[in-house]
């Protein structure tokens, strides 16, 4: 799978509302610019620096490479440029602000300077954090459901994800669509027979790549 058909099927599991040619342009300019630059199209780079080692924490290297190694960082910082909201991408920045001061704050350090077990606590904290942002999402919702169902539709609230969340499902799309994570770290065909929905997995096999 090249960069290119990565980075369309990132795109469409999550949901981008481009039409499939601009969006596939605009993702290849992008891939290409970050390329040939070497330099990320969204982050700074000590913000690059951060996501890398938040998606290596979330994927580690273990008997497979991890996010690092498929270079998840990168797929991110592209998916987020051209396919997220201004509302989405102001969010999630401002997560890794937050992820730097709670490492600041618990040892001093930035998060890309902390060791594998620092990270892990840190990543923790976050996802806590994320799942206490959507269970008041889901009571201010829920009670205000009736009047938002009598509202018109562009006044009704728009869907809302914690930087966590943003965060955790591009790394494991972004893993599980690269080269490294669909050979390696999942069962894969390059050339596949018929279609078949329901295959039982052998004790220990890994799951099929997508």
């Amino acid at each position: 799978m090249n960069r290119r058909d990565a980075l369309m099927r990132v795109a469409m599991l999550a949901g981008a509302t481009m039409t499939l040619p601009a969006l596939a342009d605009t993702l290849e300019a992008s891939a290409a610019q970050r390329t040939l630059t070497g330099k990320p199209v969204f982050f700074t780079a000590d913000q690059d620096a951060t996501v890398a080692e938040l998606a290596d924490t979330i994927i580690p290297t273990t008997t497979t490479p991890g996010a690092k190694a498929a270079k998840v960082n990168e797929i991110i910082d592209v998916m987020l440029k051209d396919c997220y909201k201004e509302a989405d991408q102001k969010r999630f920045l401002e997560g890794l602000a937050q992820t730097n001061k709670l490492s600041q704050d618990a040892y001093g350090k930035a998060f890309a300077q902390l060791d594998p077990t620092q990270r892990i606590e840190i990543v923790k904290k976050l996802e806590a954090d994320a799942k206490q942002q959507k269970t008041q999402m889901v009571n201010m919702q829920t009670a205000g459901a009736q009047a938002d169902a009598q509202m018109p539709t562009k006044g009704k609230a728009e869907r809302y994800s914690p930087f966590f969340t943003i965060l955790k499902d591009l790394t494991l799309t972004g893993y599980f669509t690269s080269e490294i994570g669909a050979t390696q770290a999942l069962e894969y065909v390059a050339v596949p027979g018929r279609y078949d929905g329901c295959v039982p997995l052998k004790p220990g096999q890994k799951a099929w790549a997508i």
